[in-house]
């Protein structure tokens, strides 16, 4: 007797009392109904581990807020720790109404005891899983450097768009050297709390030119993405790097390897040492002196710091190469100019 000749048999669904009927054609039946088969496999994927995304986050606030200074002369470090609070404290309302979820309470009743409406409750929580996602990835292991010889090319130039104007050579994707460029301007932005179109006129540009440059929308040249650095008070030989790889241009001579990881540390909105240290394994002299001691960091400890700051190791070796190479030649000329105070890194 064949499968689909046994009439009925017992729905394997968790709890379900029916029968699977089974057809004399096309394939056998397993569930009773599709809707069956669909809460089956739900109840038997793996469950997120929501705890340990509540808790990841919490940790990180408390630490967070440990480190605030309100006496004379923490303003600068207050300030930017609430733009990390603020962050963090995202992903920790997102791990509790995830809790919630598991814990079958019901969308109205959370969005009720948060003071939200259902449908915003909806779209914060679209979000979440890839917040949970980040919040409890694994540190990369650290990679073997390549030969200081040979370092990789960059990228091809991005190819101005059709109905492309002035001075931009393209959007910038989702990812890589241009979305970290815009990134470090976003973080500088957001921190300066200068409008579009004060910006505008310091740097002589349009105010939406400021917004698409902002946002990621747009590469502007270096004369403009240099008058708008300065602008928003920061040091453009730390950006420079960002631009030229985000331009696909060769990276080597265009600044120290440690402006080059200030920039990227800017780009990931300057998290604290503490953070680094954990996702870094080095300790917090090794980090501070990777970004502002008079010489070069190991490549080991290079390495380290640009993949915690989700950086490409391939951009910055022709630096930090170029870096060493001067340094044993004795031919580097002084010390560089730093404009992250030391109270940025903890």
């Amino acid at each position: 007797m064949s499968p689909n000749d046994q009439p009925e048999s017992p729905c394997p669904g968790p709890g379900c009392p029916n029968t699977v009927k089974q057809t004399r054609v096309g394939r056998k039946r397993v569930y009773c109904s599709a809707k069956c088969g669909t809460r089956f496999r739900r109840h038997a994927r793996p469950a997120a581990d929501n705890t340990a995304f509540a808790e990841a986050a919490l940790d990180d606030l408390l630490d967070l807020i440990d480190r605030f200074d309100l006496g004379n002369g923490g303003t600068d470090q207050s300030l930017g720790l609430i733009l990390e609070c603020e962050k963090v404290w995202k992903d920790l309302k997102s791990a509790v109404v995830l809790q919630s979820r598991d814990s079958r309470m019901r969308m109205p009743e959370i969005a009720e005891k948060l003071h939200m409406s259902p449908s915003a409750l909806s779209r914060m929580l679209e979000g979440a899983p890839g917040r949970r996602e980040r919040r409890l990835a694994p540190v990369p292991p650290p990679q073997q450097p390549r030969s200081a010889r040979h370092p990789v090319p960059g990228p091809p130039r991005a190819r101005r768009p059709m109905g492309g104007t002035g001075d931009m050579d393209g959007a910038a994707p989702g990812h890589g050297p241009s979305a970290i460029f815009a990134s470090a301007l976003s973080h500088l932005h957001r921190w300066s709390g200068a409008t579009h179109k004060a910006l505008g006129d310091e740097v002589g540009v349009d105010p939406s030119y400021i917004s698409r440059a902002i946002s990621g929308e747009r590469i502007p040249s270096w004369e403009v993405t240099r008058k708008l650095v300065r602008a928003l008070e920061a040091d453009p030989e730390e950006i420079l790097p960002l631009w030229r790889a985000a331009r696909g241009y060769d990276t080597t001579g265009a600044a120290d390897v440690q402006a080059a990881l200030r920039g990227l540390h800017t780009a990931a909105g300057q998290p604290a040492t503490k953070v680094l240290k954990a996702k870094t394994g080095l300790s917090e002299e090794q980090i501070i002196h990777a970004f502002t001691g008079r010489t070069p960091p190991g490549w080991d400890t290079t390495e380290r710091i640009v993949n915690a700051l989700h950086g490409s190791c391939d951009l910055i070796l022709p630096l930090w190469s170029a870096a060493h190479a001067a340094a044993f030649a004795n031919i580097s000329g002084g010390t560089t100019t730093c404009t992250i105070s030391a109270g940025a890194f903890g």
